[in-house]
């Protein structure tokens, strides 16, 4: 009756690892490697800068000249070209990262989305059983207002809520299945709100009563006197 789940089928399915992280974990190590490749090319660009000044200084051929400005040329392509790399291995892990980011956010979504839907599933069988129960028992009400004019009240709160309990029934199941779509949707928080504690007072009282129920059930023993 009320169990239509647009969702259900959809969040039933597992989701698969993504081979993002390992991609992620393999960019990281890459990216490692090549920041102290680039450390390592820029001391020997400063060397070769530092050599080529002291030739100059000692007043050398071109040749050798040549050849020192030749170290500092390729010297600094591969600063440039490890410098370049690093750069695009930064982005690409950023990209990564907001990947398996929007890929958790999703996997969370749904098992929000299946907490919702199996909830309200289970809500709404509860509640046709309520409604067939209703019914049967405002026809046993109906039956005894006739000789017991108490089970009037009864009688009438049973038309009431035979009446009332299937309209708010189906709301807060649609409410349920919006609720579901603004998760999945993003427009709602992907995590659902943890079920508050019990209020002290309330365990408090819990606890009074166990222990008068254990005291009532002692003095029942055979054995005992009750004075119930």
């Amino acid at each position: 009756m009320w169990s239509n789940f647009k969702h259900k089928v959809l969040i039933a399915r597992s989701l698969f690892k993504p081979d993002a992280e390992k991609t992620l974990q393999k960019t990281l190590d890459a990216a490692k490697s090549v920041a102290a490749r680039l450390i390592t090319a820029k001391t020997l660009l400063a060397e070769h800068h530092a050599t080529a000044k002291q030739l100059a200084r000692d007043n050398a051929d071109d040749a050798t000249l040549d050849e020192a400005e030749n170290n500092i040329r390729a010297a600094q392509i591969r600063v440039d070209t490890l410098g370049a790399a690093l750069t695009e291995t930064d982005q690409q892990i950023l990209r990564l990262e907001q990947e398996l980011a929007a890929v958790a956010d999703k996997k969370q979504r749904e098992a929000a989305a299946f907490e919702i839907e199996k909830t309200a599933e289970g809500f709404a069988s509860a509640a046709a059983d309520t409604v067939t129960s209703l019914n049967a028992l405002a026809l046993h009400t109906e039956a005894m207002v006739r000789f017991l004019p108490d089970a009037a009240d009864l009688h009438s709160f049973a038309l009431r809520a035979k009446a009332e309990l299937p309209g708010n029934i189906e709301m807060l199941l649609i409410l349920a299945r919006s609720y579901t779509d603004a998760v999945l949707a993003g427009h709602n928080n992907a995590t659902l709100p943890a079920p508050e504690a019990p209020a002290p007072t309330q365990e408090l009282k819990r606890r009074a009563f166990a222990r008068r129920f254990v005291s009532i059930a002692a003095r029942v023993q055979p054995g005992h006197d009750s004075q119930y």
